[in-house]
């Protein structure tokens, strides 16, 4: 009954939208819609990057008139729909935004939400100075079907001052795995009992992700390749016994403690091991030498040392060197183009404002340095483009090792975005009886089941239930 009465008012709001959008048509402007999650309330008394965006580009093209769809409430509460929800609304009555954030490009595709943005896209020359990494996630058999608007990097901030203090050499972009693990390793200090510990390592679930594509270069993420998962190849035996050599050492990574900690009957009390009595609080003391972190968080930790609450020196070095090889993992967000817009290239001019462009990503920095209260800049451009980066790094000047690897421009891209049946292979699809495949993954983390045991099954069952969904893709892409 909710759920009807849930849908009936966003119909119904979704009707009421519309009729208030077409009369937007009478002062002769191209009208274009646009939709996020990120653009908070719209009666907010707090400045909003997205907003403030969006009127800058409607006061650099005149001819533009862009019209922010609000996502409506849940019926008796102050919480938005869902963004699935909203725009399956949107999709019912042909009214999808022009341009809107996309969480599932595959599905946009298969359901012909999504348009066909290639001729466009591959006539603008800033398109193609975007990485092909990154822009060639979203494209299919040659087809552009989203447009990049950020690329965030995800790997290790490490407390410099604190490696110096406890004796050892502070880790940086090019430093090797094993070194790397042994400096922190060296540093750490688990062993206190008067809250005087140093926690090591924290963040190390991801390496089953990013470790197995630093020892093969055909892989991306999560063993993945042109002809799907490789979990049961020597790249991801290698990972998992790495990984498992962590999880199991307590005297330098927190998880592998907080998971003996937790067991009945442990005598192991964190609360009386780091400063501030809890291991979350150990990084705002600075009693953590490395911990995982994106790098949407720079902001915050910039902040702090700005205003001088952090007194020790921070860097990021992503993810270490392992045989030479240094492939940074990252998360991209892009917009997708709605099927039913009416002004393809004036969306195509808005979706590169808001992303890769550099017309408006200097816009964004301009915002970000004069406007008083406003989040500042989270993401480094889409382009490499050293005036871009100049300006973006006076923002950041603590973080130089993400310079480096923005420069560098290896990355492997987390797929969920952009990957047809990746999340159902990766996470919520069934592995048998018992198991979901994020369940089997998990007990392979914790040494519940041997990798040996399920090392050919799990590589079938997630390749099924990838090629399943790819099949389908496949064949939605070829109309498209």
């Amino acid at each position: 009954m909710k759920k009807t009465l849930l849908i009936m008012v966003l119909l119904f709001s979704v009707s009421l939208l519309a009729a208030c959008d077409n009369k937007k048509e009478s002062d002769g402007k191209v009208k274009i819609t646009y939709a996020n999650w990120n653009l908070g309330a719209e009666d907010s008394e707090t400045p909003n990057m997205e907003r403030l965006m969006i009127e800058a580009f409607e006061e650099a093209n005149p001819d533009i008139d862009v019209v922010i769809l609000e996502r409506p409430k849940v019926p008796g509460t102050t919480n938005d729909v869902s963004w699935s929800e909203f725009l399956v609304a949107r999709a019912s009555t042909q009214s999808l935004p022009d341009v809107f954030m996309a969480d599932d490009i595959p599905y946009y595709v298969v359901n012909n939400w999504a348009y066909n943005i290639t001729e466009i896209a591959n006539a603008d020359p800033e398109f193609l100075n975007v990485s092909a990494d990154i822009r060639g996630s979203a494209t299919y058999n040659g087809k552009v079907m989203a447009l990049p608007n950020a690329v965030f990097y995800a790997g290790y901030v490490v407390n410099e001052t604190l490696y110096d203090q406890r004796g050892q050499d502070w880790p940086t972009t090019a430093t090797t795995f094993e070194d790397f693990l042994a400096m922190t390793k060296a540093a750490a200090n688990h062993a206190s009992t008067n809250n005087s510990g140093y926690v090591g390592l924290e963040g190390i679930e991801h390496i089953l992700h990013w470790y197995p594509a630093q020892l093969n270069d055909t892989y991306g993420w999560f063993t993945m390749n042109q002809n799907g998962f490789n979990l049961d190849s020597q790249e991801f035996s290698t990972t998992m016994q790495v990984y498992r050599n962590l999880q199991t050492d307590t005297s330098f990574v927190l998880e592998a403690l907080q998971y003996e900690a937790a067991k009945e009957g442990s005598e192991i009390d964190i609360e009386a091991i780091f400063q501030g009595g809890s291991a979350g609080a150990a990084f705002n003391n600075g009693a953590i030498l490395a911990k995982w972190f994106y790098s949407w968080d720079f902001g915050w930790m910039q902040a702090n040392i700005n205003n001088g609450t952090y007194t020790w020196d921070l860097d990021f070095i992503g993810t270490p060197v392992v045989n030479g090889k240094k492939r940074v993992p990252s998360v991209a967000d892009f917009f997708t183009i709605a099927s039913n817009t009416k002004h393809p290239e004036e969306a195509y001019k808005l979706a590169k404002w808001m992303g890769f462009g550099k017309e408006g990503y200097s816009k964004r920095l301009e915002l970000s340095k004069t406007v008083e209260g406003i989040s500042q800049v989270n993401f480094p451009p889409l382009q490499n483009d050293a005036e871009l980066l100049d300006s973006y790094f006076e923002l950041y000047p603590a973080f130089t090792g993400l310079r480096t690897i923005v420069e560098a421009g290896s990355v492997i891209i987390e797929p969920p975005k952009f990957l047809p049946g990746y999340i159902q292979a990766r996470y919520q699809g069934t592995y048998d009886a018992e198991n979901k495949m994020g369940d089997i993954i998990n007990k392979l983390r914790f040494g519940e089941v041997l990798y040996a045991d399920v090392r050919t099954s799990l590589n079938n069952r997630a390749n099924a239930i990838y090629n399943e969904a790819k099949a389908a893709f496949e064949q939605a892409i070829q109309q498209r």
